[in-house]
């Protein structure tokens, strides 16, 4: 076992003692943001205010710059991540990989620099590790010293109720319910892109547009993918203030050099099109989406498409039972010698989409997910159900998430894919911690076995600290 698995973990055990000791004052303070997956999200400007400092690491989240302008201060914050995953048959046991099981360690460390309301410095620093592994390990995985995020943000037009931002440099996007955009955030090394943000809100909207190029997994300082350019602009409306009912419409634009897909390899240039109602009701919520692409793909024009729906009802009762529906469709292409490439493009989408086993790319998919989940104590909630998958189309294949094809198209085969169970487990112990459990069985169709592959295992243990 590597020493520096060891040493955070020291580090960390006296400040985790403390935190739980830190009492409050009888005013009622304004509340500090709550940990985000994007850190640069957060904004810490309320702790400049003394009676809403009752954290035990409140002095380093706001340091102050200037005695006399609240809005120039410093904020450092960090996350230590241990997760365990044991994978039994990754890949459905296709290519020879036998059981796999291995410990994942991510360190992040950063900086966030507010001079004033128009102009901030944001950095992260980052720290994958491996160990235990019995294949190679990929380098989203294994990168021990990197750059994460890095970049200048200016506000050009400012007022107390509308503000436009141009942010440059490297950083994270995550749009809507992250099924095209997302952080990719149980690999070691999240999603990060390198270029121009062009960020505004006012009351009830909220829009972005980007002109980016994603940034190499190579396992050391990384510089940007110059065979893929990403742009898009992606608008959002709510319909009330307390943002409860709302709509998203969007675009989204890549150029990619080198796109691979059962049909073949070529140069792409796909746009998609998509729209996203999402709202919450009287225990009801739901959250569609329908997206249309179109563009290029080597000699053959791009048409395809994705829906899905994710809505539930939550029971007024003890335990606060949500059962819940998830339903997707995303086109895969009908014709294997070309034409018109139809296989659903699912960009960067967000980790552990359909479970946390991360089986399948969500491209020539459909699939029906029952789910039921339950809330046992304030800070403890458990859900689980069963997802079933087909095939969209015959002649395309499946997908891994990395985007390789994972069981070749068999147009003889039968549509039927397998049928995932998934049970998941969330402790929130304290503002600072918190532990996750995730097992996944994927019982394996036919499809699966006449590609040479089996039944799945998959558990996960996940233990954060940060602050």
């Amino acid at each position: 076992m590597r020493s520096e698995w060891i040493i955070p973990a020291l580090l960390v055990l006296p400040f985790t003692a403390l935190a739980d000791d830190m009492t409050t004052t009888g005013e009622i303070p304004s509340l500090p943001p709550s940990y985000q997956m994007l850190r640069f999200e957060e904004n810490f400007s309320c702790l400049s205010n003394a009676v809403n400092r009752t954290d035990l690491f409140d002095p380093v989240k706001y340091i102050p710059l200037r005695t006399n302008d609240s809005s120039w201060y410093l904020t450092v914050g960090g996350e230590l991540r241990e997760r365990f995953e044991g994978n039994y048959n990754s890949n459905f046991g296709i290519g020879g990989l036998g059981p796999d099981s291995y410990l994942l360690q991510r360190i992040t460390l950063l900086g966030d620099l507010h001079l004033g309301e128009r102009v901030r410095f944001f950095v992260e620093g980052i720290s994958g590790l491996m160990e235990g592994e019995s294949q190679p390990a990929p380098p989203v995985q294994e990168d021990p010293i990197d750059l994460q995020f890095a970049f200048l943000d200016i506000v050009p037009y400012l007022r107390d109720d509308e503000r436009l931002t141009l942010r440059a440099g490297r950083f994270g996007m995550s749009f809507g319910s992250g099924r095209l955009v997302a952080t990719r955030a149980a690999p070691n090394i999240p999603f990060r892109f390198d270029g121009l943000e062009l960020l505004y809100t006012r009351p009830l909207w909220e829009a972005t547009a980007f002109l980016t190029q994603p940034v190499l997994d190579s396992g050391g300082f990384n510089g940007e993918d110059h065979s893929t350019t990403f742009w898009g602009l992606y608008v959002t409306h709510w319909f009330d203030r307390a943002q409860t009912l709302g709509l998203d419409l969007y675009y989204l634009g890549i150029y990619n050099k080198g796109a691979s897909y059962a049909s073949g390899t070529g140069d792409e240039d796909r746009h998609s099109f998509g729209a996203r109602e999402f709202g919450s009701w009287d225990g009801w919520d739901w959250n569609g989406e329908e997206v249309l692409q179109t563009g290029t793909f080597g000699n053959d024009s791009i048409l395809a498409w994705t829906a899905s729906l994710d809505s539930g009802y939550t029971f007024n009762v003890d335990l606060q039972p949500r059962a819940g529906v998830k339903a997707d469709v995303a086109s895969g292409s009908g014709n294997a010698s070309g034409g018109t490439q139809g296989t659903f493009d699912a960009l960067y989408f967000k980790s552990g989409y359909f479970n946390d086993a991360s089986l399948i790319r969500p491209q020539n998919i459909i699939d029906v997910h029952p789910n039921l989940g339950l809330k046992l104590t304030q800070t403890v909630s458990v859900d689980g159900g069963g997802d079933v998958f087909w095939r969209y189309s015959r002649n395309d294949a499946v997908y891994a998430v990395p985007g390789f094809i994972a069981i070749p198209a068999q147009e003889t085969g039968s549509s039927y894919v397998g049928t995932a169970t998934d049970v998941n487990l969330t402790w929130q112990i304290q503002k600072h911690l918190s532990f996750q459990a995730s097992y996944v069985h994927f019982f394996a169709g036919n499809y699966v076995h006449q590609a040479g592959g089996s039944d799945v295992n998959y558990a996960s243990t996940t233990f954060a600290f940060l602050f």
